[in-house]
């Protein structure tokens, strides 16, 4: 039997109140628990790629049946082959819309089976066709190999939609975070644009400077820190971070990107920078659905088995996908 909401308050203490946000009720659990279990990123990158894909399934979703599902592999900017999961949902109706979904991660961890399960909901609850990407990752393939498999992973959609039984007038690109940074590159640079770009709580600017990057630092699940550990393994120099294939808010005219979703979270230094991204793409004249999920933190859209909150917001989440997709 749920708990009632009383009795979890006196579990969790006090309400975390901050920038006039409370931090949900669920998530302030869920972070304590992390705190009092010690659990930390590890150092090294391929035990930290085993805990994202492992720990994942503690707060994942259910994942629900496909009608389709097909591990293929695809062309790669590097001339070699990256693997690519597609999802036909049993909820797709005629022929949708495909989005192409890349995972985040910070471009050196994050595959398609840490997001296998999050992906699929989205497909189902959209009735969309998603193709999951596995693209190249950091430190073994540097920028910008992972913006150049993302934007031939997208040609490769074009091409191939139909295949899936998906309409290839109508391929978006979507992810979280990192994956929300190439697509927001992937809508900047591709010669035929994406139809839409989903970009959950993306990585906008590497140079840092929100003021959120300041008071959520710590303690919310994606720490600053951390931040500077991607880095130096995705960017060969820090000139890096202003080239806008790596920090897309530096693309000089945003006029022709597509209609954008765009869902930050509220306890989460990339907030402030996915809003002011939201804003440069209206100032430009793009059509903009801005959310700000204001009592969540960073990786919600993983989430959503063990939170509410983040269940209701990747709801929400699929019903953009569903309408300009589906």
């Amino acid at each position: 039997m749920q708990r009632p909401a009383t009795t979890l308050r006196r579990l969790a203490g006090s309400p975390i109140v901050a920038d006039g946000q409370t931090l949900d009720l669920h998530t302030q659990l869920l972070l304590d628990g992390i705190r009092r279990l010690g659990i930390v990123q590890p150092e090294d990158v391929e035990i930290a790629r085993r805990q994202t894909d492992e720990d994942g399934d503690a707060v994942a979703p259910i994942a629900p049946e496909m009608a389709v599902e097909r591990d293929v592999l695809i062309p790669s900017a590097d001339a070699g082959s990256m693997r690519a999961r597609v999802c036909v949902p049993k909820t797709a109706r005629g022929k949708p819309g495909m989005l192409v979904f890349f995972h985040g991660g910070g471009f050196v961890t994050g595959s398609i089976t840490s997001h296998d399960a999050p992906v699929k909901m989205l497909a189902h609850e959209s009735g969309v066709v998603v193709a999951s990407i596995e693209y190249r990752l950091g430190p073994e393939a540097m920028f910008p190999a992972a913006v150049d498999d993302a934007l031939a992973a997208y040609e490769w959609a074009r091409e191939r939609a139909d295949d899936f039984g998906a309409d290839r007038a109508r391929v978006g690109v979507g992810g979280d975070s990192a994956g929300g940074n190439l697509s927001a590159v992937v809508s900047n640079l591709a010669k035929k644009k994406p139809t839409h770009q989903l970009l959950i709580y993306p990585a906008i600017d590497w140079w840092r400077k929100t003021k959120t990057h300041e008071t959520f630092a710590r303690g919310y699940f994606l720490e600053e820190e951390r931040t500077f550990w991607y880095e130096k393994r995705y960017l060969n120099r820090v000139e890096e971070r202003d080239d806008p294939r790596a920090s897309p808010i530096k693309h000089g005219d945003l006029s022709s990107a597509p209609p954008a979703t765009i869902v930050t979270a509220g306890f989460d230094i990339l907030r402030d920078e996915g809003l002011l991204y939201a804003e440069a793409l209206a100032r430009a004249g793009v059509r903009v659905d801005y959310t700000c999920e204001t009592g969540l933190i960073h990786g919600f859209f993983n989430m959503s088995g063990a939170l509410g909150a983040a269940r209701a917001a990747c709801r929400r989440i699929a019903l953009c996908v569903a309408r300009e997709l589906g």
